[in-house]
């Protein structure tokens, strides 16, 4: 039996910068050197400004700082997440802005936020393809199940076609903030160790959908923003090599039952 437990925290110390990517929507990125990859969240300024992703509840305070920067913390309208993991919403003491409004998938209202103690139920939920109007910004949520998550959508920004796609094209290290070389390689191989997807094809369903949205920019939760230029290489990665489970969790290897 192991001594410690094997569980990474989130050090509050870790280093969180700002900067605007395209028109009004920013990237908030720390580096998590015990998982070698950048934690993202996007904050779109608007009438209604919306935070996607709120950061593990370790960098909270950094993120905070940094949406107060562009606005005044108590016009911040909604917070979105994804999925329900804690690199997602962990740092959900952004609800004390007073005006702020959780947003989610319908799934994870059904399947994640009934039940729990401290949940807020004053959520609101969204199924494929409906649009949220934050001001001159129109959000679309995409269902994207088994995507990481049985829960897991992605949002579309559909004045700036702007993707938001959570885990999907990720890249590891610390790269600049929009991605200027193809580093598809280290995704499928990041994805090979986590083990995350538990099978290609409904990552693969996803992505050619993603394709026909021909997106400017796309925002990775984890790694460098990718645009236009750049997403063919992602998606073909995606489309034709294998990195599914089999048998890596986390870096860990399972024995495989035959």
């Amino acid at each position: 039996m192991p001594e410690v437990s094997r569980t990474y925290l989130f050090p509050k110390d870790t280093d969180v910068e700002i900067s605007e990517i395209i028109d009004g929507i920013y990237r908030i990125a720390g580096f998590v050197k015990e998982y070698g990859i950048t934690f993202n969240q996007f904050l779109i300024d608007d009438d209604q400004p919306t935070l996607i992703h709120t950061g593990p509840v370790g960098m909270y305070e950094k993120i905070q700082q940094k949406v107060k920067e562009v606005i005044p913390f108590e016009k911040l309208a909604y917070v979105a997440f994804l999925h329900f993991e804690s690199d997602e919403w962990g740092g959900m003491e952004f609800l004390k802005a007073p005006k702020a409004k959780l947003l989610c998938s319908d799934l994870s209202s059904k399947l994640n936020l009934t039940g729990w103690y401290n949940i807020p139920v004053d959520h609101i939920s969204f199924w494929d393809n409906e649009v949220l109007k934050t001001g001159r910004r129109s959000l679309r949520f995409i269902m994207t199940p088994h995507v990481h998550h049985w829960d897991s959508m992605m949002i579309f920004e559909d004045t700036t076609k702007s993707l938001f796609p959570s885990d999907l094209f990720l890249q590891p290290g610390v790269n600049k903030p929009v991605v200027s070389e193809d580093l598809s390689d280290a995704m499928i191989a990041a994805y090979t160790e986590v083990g995350i997807f538990g099978s290609e094809e409904p990552v693969r369903q996803t992505t050619k959908r993603l394709v026909k949205l021909s997106p400017n920019m796309v925002f990775p939760q984890h790694g460098s923003c990718i645009d236009n230029s750049m997403f063919s290489k992602y998606t073909d990665a995606i489309l034709k090599k294998n990195f599914a489970y089999s048998g890596n969790l986390l870096g860990q290897k399972l024995e495989m039952v035959s």
